[in-house]
């Protein structure tokens, strides 16, 4: 990849990730400091969840059928832009916001989404450089979350707009000098053909056709509905510890930082067992589960917080390299999208019905239970699947074996 579009793409991404700190990350807090309830901002963030998992699909279509992410990118970085003015200035519009809070999710979350498989396009599945280029984006989430929070502190709320200004103003640049993936730019008649052929109502099984995919998203569903109550309810569980605002705001911090090296090692994790991988991916959260569960201090919470992270440093590239080898080219923006929206954002949805319910009835402790038993499913599924393909020493070469 050449040294421009190297700068290009970390550029986007930076911003992209910038702006999801700077906006989307306090846009909660900025609410309630206004008056609005808690019942309320529970439904808002249901429904940018919801939307976000629509726009999935719909934007993931959208990039397959025109061959393109530049100008998706750009239209969704324009739309984010006006929803987070109407946002921040009609905060006592509960209509309003009703309309503008699903908004940002069909467009905000499904966009990161695109920036990776356009990434992944342009960089021809190059691993090595898609980890180099994806894990800046998580260093400087945490540092603008960082900053951020503090100078909201000392000079108000309204900086959430200079920094999300600033970022989204170097993403719409950043994408309008940037190329078409190299498989977006071809321009025969197959290519035309497949696109035609690729936007129709069977879309969605084509990209499920491969039973590997399907075990990513097998795998993705029941991880990400085990650790999205902790994920979603993260504040009122530093609270019962003795935490407080700041220490919600270290865990953020704790949360990106330790993402970064494996990300930028992406080539690297890459060379293990998937079988391997994939028993991280349920492991890990399970131990940050079980931390929550006997936690007695915020330490203990900020120790789940960097096992589950290492865990998310691992999925990204993982369910990214898996995706690209098992859709179709045609496809390959919807698959991203469709993993992303099982797991951030379908998961999130189901945690948000029956979590609170549970803290409510049961307390937070009956809540970290069944996530507890939820993880052990994926847990023993990948263990399984790994150790019963481990080879066994004497199976072949019985006589040497009887003869020592």
């Amino acid at each position: 990849m050449k040294k421009s579009y190297w700068i290009g793409f970390s550029l986007l991404e930076i911003s992209y990730w910038c702006y999801h700190a700077s906006f989307i990350g306090f846009l909660m807090s900025y609410l309630m400091s206004k008056g609005i309830t808690n019942t309320m901002v529970s439904i808002f963030m249901a429904s940018f969840l919801l939307a976000s998992f629509v726009g999935s699909f719909f934007w993931g279509m959208v990039c397959d059928r025109f061959r393109t992410n530049r100008k998706v990118s750009v239209a969704c970085f324009l739309i984010a832009g006006a929803a987070m003015y109407l946002i921040y200035f009609s905060y006592d519009s509960i209509p309003l916001l009703a309309v503008l809070y699903p908004l940002i999710g069909f467009v905000s979350l499904p966009h990161a989404t695109n920036i990776d498989s356009w990434l992944l396009l342009a960089c021809g599945n190059n691993l090595s450089v898609f980890g180099k280029i994806r894990c800046l984006p998580s260093l400087f989430y945490a540092v603008t979350s960082f900053v951020l929070g503090r100078m909201i502190a000392g000079y108000g709320y309204s900086m959430m707009l200079v920094f999300g200004t600033i970022a989204l103003l170097m993403g719409i640049a950043a994408a309008c000098i940037l190329p078409e993936g190299r498989k977006a730019v071809q321009d025969s008649r197959e290519d035309k053909a497949e696109v035609k052929e690729s936007f129709n109502i069977h879309s969605l099984e084509q990209v499920l056709a491969s039973a590997s995919y399907r075990y990513l998203i097998l795998i993705l569903f029941l991880v990400g509905l085990a650790v999205a109550p902790v994920n979603n309810l993260k504040a009122p569980i530093l609270e019962k510890v003795g935490g407080n605002v700041s220490d919600l705001g270290v865990d953020a911090f704790i949360c990106a930082v330790v993402q970064v090296p494996f990300i930028a090692l992406a080539d690297r994790i890459e060379r293990y067992s998937l079988r391997l991988r994939y028993l991280l991916l349920a492991c890990l959260p399970f131990l940050t589960l079980l931390l929550a569960f006997y936690a007695v201090s915020p330490v203990m919470i900020f120790a789940g917080s960097f096992l589950y992270n290492m865990g998310v440093g691992i999925l990204i590239p993982t369910m990214r390299s898996v995706t690209e080898r098992n859709v179709a080219p045609a496809f390959r923006n919807l698959g991203h999208n469709i993993a992303d929206a099982v797991y951030s954002s379908l998961t999130g949805i189901i945690s948000l019905l029956y979590s609170g319910l549970v803290m409510d009835l049961y307390g937070m402790r009956s809540l970290l239970m069944i996530c507890i038993l939820v993880v052990l499913i994926p847990f023993v599924m990948t263990g399984s699947k790994l150790f019963c393909r481990m080879p066994n020493p004497c199976c072949c070469d019985r006589e040497r074996c009887r003869g020592r």
